[in-house]
């Protein structure tokens, strides 16, 4: 686990405020995540490194309007508080435990991110943590590369013998 520092609060607050502007945008909430999911401004940003990304969140957006055009579908947008505590989050994750960000939504999705918002946004993000792992029945080990390569290996072998799916 890395310790959260300024770097990790720079790429926090300008995903936070990312995530907060796409409610500036024509299309849902949905469809504003599923692009941020799919830019080439997320690959930048899962190095975790500042100084591989612009930090001004007008520079965000249009790098993901210019990858995938505008788009008016969809008018279900979270609160813009919301959406920053989930951008935040999803990048505090994504930096103190050196997964991706796509993984990370795995785990939790961007909906129930904003049903715990009222209840989990002044809390410490640990705390947060602890408690979308604890509510997902998930420990942290789901965040160890080696644990879940161990799992995944414990699947395929059934009685030493390597058992293949159909």
């Amino acid at each position: 686990m890395r310790e959260f520092d300024h770097n990790g609060l720079l790429l926090a607050e300008f995903q936070g405020k990312l995530f907060e502007k796409s409610t500036e945008l024509d299309c849902s909430t949905g469809v504003f995540i599923r692009r941020f999911l799919h830019s080439e401004l997320l690959k930048k940003l899962d190095m975790n490194d500042p100084s591989a990304v612009s930090l001004d969140v007008n520079d965000g957006i249009n790098d993901i309007l210019g990858q995938f055009g505008e788009s008016d579908y969809g008018k279900n947008k979270f609160s813009r508080s919301a959406l920053f505590w989930i951008g935040y989050m999803y990048r505090y994750i994504s930096y103190t435990r050196e997964e991706s960000t796509k993984f990370i939504m795995k785990l939790f999705d961007y909906r129930q991110m904003n049903d715990l918002y009222l209840s989990f946004h002044t809390q410490d993000p640990e705390w947060c943590i602890q408690s979308l792992l604890e509510i997902n029945d998930l420990s942290e080990d789901v965040f160890d590369k080696n644990r879940r390569l161990q799992e995944i290996m414990k699947r395929a072998y059934v009685n030493g013998k390597l058992v293949c799916p159909n």
